[in-house]
């Protein structure tokens, strides 16, 4: 992508984020932050990220070369291999992307989690506790209104970025298990599948912006209420 483009599109970006007249310097900042994250921790977090970005690298290359069949190890069907990367993805955004905290951002970091919360206690089988299902949603939100700082990581934003990544990875855990209860899934499953779907969608918010985090809302709405 030429300057010009990567300009044009961090505009179009902040305005959707609810900032506009940008200088020049804040762009360059802008675009800086879409490519690489907003934050710069130094020292030892700083080297883990590096370390996770390059791993999360050379496990693609891995699946995707003739050496897992070559030596009968690491070899990955579709879902495992989403899993893992999900797992990258998820650990990355949280550490490397703080939520932005504009008035619009705000409103999408704390809104979305309840409506989701709401919908997630509406489609509940029968049968199905549901007095759990508002402490991710709280947790979330609190971890939210505690603050992002781009100088370091917080407490609570390692522990988003752990338990992320933990959701994801479940899918791989359990793969066997999974398969073999297709359409019967038990309490477990839905802590995991409510955890994680909030947090790949706060995770879009920070590292893809709102309007990505709207279009799948408005989606899992229609799952829910459509006709």
């Amino acid at each position: 992508m030429t300057d010009d483009k990567q300009f044009e599109a961090a505009a179009v970006e902040n305005a959707a984020a609810g900032k506009g007249g940008l200088s020049q310097e804040e762009l360059d900042e802008l675009v800086a932050s879409s490519d690489t994250g907003g934050r710069s921790p130094a020292g030892a977090v700083g080297k883990f990220m590096v370390a996770v970005a390059l791993i999360w690298s050379l496990f693609q290359l891995w699946i995707a070369s003739p050496f897992p069949f070559m030596f009968g190890f690491g070899v990955f069907n579709d879902t495992e291999a989403r899993s893992f990367h999900l797992a990258f993805a998820l650990l990355l955004a949280f550490t490397a992307y703080p939520a932005a905290r504009t008035p619009v951002q705000l409103f999408l970091g704390v809104g979305v989690p309840i409506i989701l919360t709401i919908l997630f206690i509406y489609g509940a089988k029968e049968g199905v506790p549901i007095w759990w299902i508002p402490i991710p949603g709280i947790a979330l939100i609190a971890a939210i209104l505690l603050g992002s700082p781009k100088d370091h990581i917080p407490l609570w934003e390692w522990g988003l970025a752990v338990v992320g990544a933990l959701s994801a990875l479940y899918l791989y855990v359990y793969y066997d298990d999974i398969s073999g209860r297709v359409g019967a899934p038990i309490l477990q499953d839905y802590v995991v599948a409510v955890i994680g779907l909030l947090l790949l969608l706060e995770a879009t918010r920070r590292a893809l912006g709102p309007a990505l985090m709207i279009v799948a809302t408005v989606f899992l709405v229609y799952t829910f209420l459509g006709a």
